[in-house]
């Protein structure tokens, strides 16, 4: 599969189908006592990025151990404290980020102050319920690196499925919140009031480890679209004060916005903005990108965000990451055939993480998932040289 620097792209459509994801460490090096040079230890998690969609199941990527490790030569006191050796922390809280929705505001003759927000969709399951994470898992050790470490050291092959013995799944209680906030550019953060989400969005657990919202039908407006069933959320707001006496946006009606303030004949328009720069890698001919260079190549993929991906094939121990991992070139081969029995044995249609228990599955963009030239199914991978929107 493609991992373009502009992003991984699901499948143009896509509205309300579960994406799943999990990191776990994979032994695909050895431990080291040294650390680029000095005499600190670098471990030998490599966490690595297993997906579950319909169409691409399995390992993906991976950090290296000196990705974490390399910060140890600066601060001595942090080795052996970093993800290179430590598990990952399973308490982490769960959020949602939006990034900004654009909005505008105005005030009628009385001082009242009003705001229209761009209309924003969620989408929507059965009844007036949403489903935003289902299934959250912690694993140990046991669920997926004994197997495999014990594949690597000459024993049978893993089969690379999680062992739900290793694994706990997380229940819900209900309990949210929502930090959405209206404001200007002037705005100062500590003036930038929130919405009053719960007014039309109640958090929700709609199973003991499915967490969504549930809609309150007197401000949202549930349809259909092509992709599916979906929520508009509300479009205007009053600034008010709560019963705490703490001002808050509500949501309202059109209707009830004051013409005077033109919100409802308002038209959010797109931005003009300058065409982007492409993404490139190094071209210099001493560069880890051609020295060793690739063994096919260049491809282009066509994903439906409108660029144009263009990639090489490399073998997996020359590829410009590893070059610079702090790798010998031995340690670089061991990982190579270890990679190699993974090609071999796990396959984009297998089962690795457990399989939802409600919803359907959403899809990677078809082009971003490559077929290998003949010959290099096995310990070779694509590498991304230049993403650029399609001319």
């Amino acid at each position: 599969m493609l991992w373009p620097p502009d992003g991984l792209n699901l499948k143009q459509g896509t509205c309300g189908e579960l994406f799943g994801y999990g990191y776990l460490p994979l032994p695909l090096t050895s431990t080291k006592s040294s650390t680029a040079g000095t005499n600190l230890p670098t471990g030998d998690q490599s966490w690595t990025l297993f997906l579950n969609t319909r169409n691409f199941k399995g390992p993906v990527a991976f950090f290296t151990p000196y990705f974490w490790s390399h910060g140890s030569v600066a601060e001595p006191r942090l080795a052996g404290k970093l993800l290179d050796t430590r598990p990952s922390n399973p308490n982490r809280a769960l959020q949602m980020e939006t990034q900004y929705i654009p909005a505008v505001q105005a005030t009628d003759r009385k001082g009242e102050t009003y705001a229209r927000v761009a209309r924003t969709y969620f989408p929507s399951g059965p009844g007036a319920e949403s489903v935003l994470v289902h299934r959250i898992t912690s694993y140990n050790k046991s669920a997926l690196w004994d197997a495999v470490k014990a594949w690597f050291d000459g024993g049978s092959p893993a089969s690379g499925a999680v062992d739900p013995r290793g694994s706990c799944v997380h229940t819900f209680t209900g309990k949210g919140g929502a930090t959405w906030r209206i404001y200007t550019a002037e705005t100062p953060d500590k003036k930038r009031v929130p919405l009053a989400w719960n007014s039309f969005a109640s958090p929700t657990a709609i199973s003991s480890n499915t967490f969504g919202y549930r809609w309150n039908n007197q401000h949202v407006i549930t349809n259909s679209s092509n992709e599916g069933p979906r929520v508009t959320l509300p479009e205007f707001f009053h600034l008010s004060t709560n019963n705490n006496q703490k001002a808050e946006w509500r949501p309202i009606s059109p209707e009830a916005v004051p013409a005077e303030t033109g919100l409802v004949e308002y038209q959010f328009k797109r931005p003009r903005e300058e065409a982007p720069e492409p993404y490139v890698t190094p071209d210099k001919p001493a560069s880890c990108w051609k020295r060793p260079g690739p063994a096919a190549g260049p491809f282009q993929a066509h994903p439906g965000d409108g660029s144009v991906v263009t990639y090489y094939w490399y073998r997996f121990a020359d590829q410009p990451a590893l070059l610079n991992a702090d790798l010998t070139v031995k340690e670089r081969e061991d990982m190579q055939a270890r990679v190699v029995k993974l090609h071999r044995n796990w396959t984009k249609d297998r089962e690795y993480l457990a399989p939802p228990t409600r919803g359907k599955l959403a899809e990677i963009d078809p082009a971003l998932i490559v077929t290998p030239p003949p010959g290099l199914e096995a310990g070779y991978v694509p590498i991304v040289a230049r993403q650029a929107a399609k001319e």
